[in-house]
């Protein structure tokens, strides 16, 4: 890889600050041609792990390639056929991995984690006919999860053009809240 990574064909760049918590999909980035320091590549369907502040709960898959910070560690199984590249993001999202991830970070300020730390992190390996199965409800579940909330951002823009709309008509008479409502404690 060049110094420069937008010599390299990579468009997007990808800091602490574009992985949202507890959300697996990145879904803001930078842009290369805009300038980055960002050297550590990543691939699509790479698991994205935040080991800076690891208590924000920062991991993310990648749908796209690009570079990411160094505050990032960029993840993905040894050999396939041991553990499952679907299973791995769910694993890092767990409340044991977080634990553990945190209890070996080092510093005050900007506490951050080491690979030989999280390494060592060790939690029951199923076989991967179960692997395939637990990824499949994992999958839907978050689909499900992405489901509702995308109804929940549609609700929220319909209820404020609803209210906007409300509020704008000519047609009605307006009245001052204070007339209509009163304050109770």
């Amino acid at each position: 890889m060049s110094r420069y990574p937008a010599t390299d064909g990579l468009e997007r760049f990808v800091g602490l600050e574009h992985i949202e918590p507890g959300d697996l999909r990145i879904r803001s980035w930078g842009n290369v041609a805009d300038g980055t320091t960002f050297t550590n590549r990543f691939h699509p369907g790479q698991v994205l792990f935040g080991k800076r502040r690891a208590y924000q709960r920062k991991v993310a898959v990648a749908d796209f390639g690009g570079v990411c910070s160094g505050d990032i560690y960029v993840f993905e199984p040894k050999d396939p056929g041991v553990l499952l590249p679907e299973l791995l993001p769910f694993i890092c999202q767990t409340d044991a991995f977080f634990d553990h991830a945190v209890g070996t970070s080092a510093g005050s300020l900007s506490p951050r984690t080491n690979w030989k730390s999280l390494a060592l992190y060790e939690f029951a390996l199923p076989p991967l006919h179960e692997q395939r199965r637990y990824t499949s409800l994992l999958s839907a579940a978050l689909g499900t999860y992405e489901c509702l909330i995308d109804c929940v951002r549609a609700n929220q823009r319909l209820l404020q053009s609803f209210c906007t709309n409300a509020r704008d008509r000519n047609d009605c008479a307006a009245t001052k809240i204070g007339r209509i409502a009163k304050f109770t404690s």
